[in-house]
């Protein structure tokens, strides 16, 4: 024990990369060489490339790392998408053509003609894909499902109401005497699914998520849900735009009914639902609540009177 501990802190050969000093306490490695932590901290680049790196390989990262750095010296922010507080950002730069994603440019800063194509899921659902062969946004059925769990939240909201009624009636106060019913139905999505396939020496794909709105377990609200959907959904068709003007400059969107990922069928082509009258009222009450603009409104119910 003694002589693995007089290992572990005895003093270590310098750098074999710049000669700097080589931390005492769990040292990086490489081919079994000790690595400094300023060198070994330039590494950016997928985990299965990083697992098989060879001293030889490093030594090449390095230069490519340098080169690099001429990219984040020459980038000017023009657009930040921010996924959350805790999760990933994006910085663009629309008249270099760049993208790096963190929130400055301290990360590998991309080329917009190194990236192949993009996808964008709810779970597993397709929400969009880009290439240069163009951009498809698929239909969301988000806010149907959501719509379709209002009946759910009202019956919940009315046991809420009735549970107080019960408690006040043994002595006119709230002791919580009554159960009291919380909502623990699952949402319709639990979160956006961000992929980024690559033309790279060093990154093959680059996958990030946003998580997808929560209703209140206390005092659900299919209104406040759909809102919030609405500002995620406002800050997805950001990175769509901003991935298409660095790397697919021109390309038009297409839309394309909910399916299989390059397999939907036009929009214009579905059919509108049984009860037409009905959906539109749901979505003018949208409208009126500011969940969703008249343009939103007039489209759909275009596409609910197969106009």
């Amino acid at each position: 024990m003694e002589e693995m501990m007089m290992g572990l802190f005895s003093k270590k050969p310098p750098c074999p990369i710049c000669g700097g000093k080589i931390p005492l306490i769990l040292p990086s490695k490489i081919e079994g060489e000790y690595i400094c932590n300023d060198c070994y901290n330039k590494i950016d680049m997928d985990a299965d490339k990083e697992s098989n790196l060879t001293m030889q390989g490093f030594r090449g990262y390095l230069a490519f790392y340098n080169q690099n750095q001429i990219l984040k010296d020459r980038f000017v922010v023009s657009e930040r998408i921010d996924f959350g507080l805790w999760d990933t950002k994006i910085i663009f730069d629309y008249q270099n053509k760049l993208f790096c994603m963190s929130k400055n440019p301290d990360k590998t800063v991309f080329e917009g003609s190194q990236l192949k194509s993009f996808t964008i899921r709810e779970d597993s659902t397709p929400l969009f894909e880009g290439s240069a062969a163009g951009i498809r946004r698929y239909t969301s059925t988000v806010t149907e499902r959501a719509m379709a769990m209002a009946p759910q939240i009202a019956q919940i909201a009315a046991n809420k109401r009735m549970a107080r009624t019960l408690d006040r009636l043994d002595d006119g106060k709230v002791n919580n005497s009554a159960p009291v019913q919380y909502f623990d139905i699952p949402e319709p999505f639990q979160a956006f699914h961000v992929e980024l396939h690559f033309d790279h020496p060093y990154w093959t794909v680059l996958k990030c998520d946003m998580d997808g709105p929560r209703f209140n377990n206390t005092l659900p609200d299919v209104n406040n849900y759909l809102r919030s959907y609405q500002q995620s959904i406002e800050e997805i068709e950001k990175l769509v735009a901003a991935l298409r003007t660095v790397a697919f400059p021109g390309m038009a969107e297409q839309s394309v009914g909910p399916g299989m990922m390059g397999m939907g069928t036009l929009h214009t082509n579905m059919a509108p639902p049984t009860d037409a009258i009905e959906e539109i009222k749901k979505y003018k009450t949208l409208m009126e609540d500011g969940v969703i603009s008249q343009q939103e409104f007039e489209a759909k119910k275009k596409q609910l009177l197969g106009i």
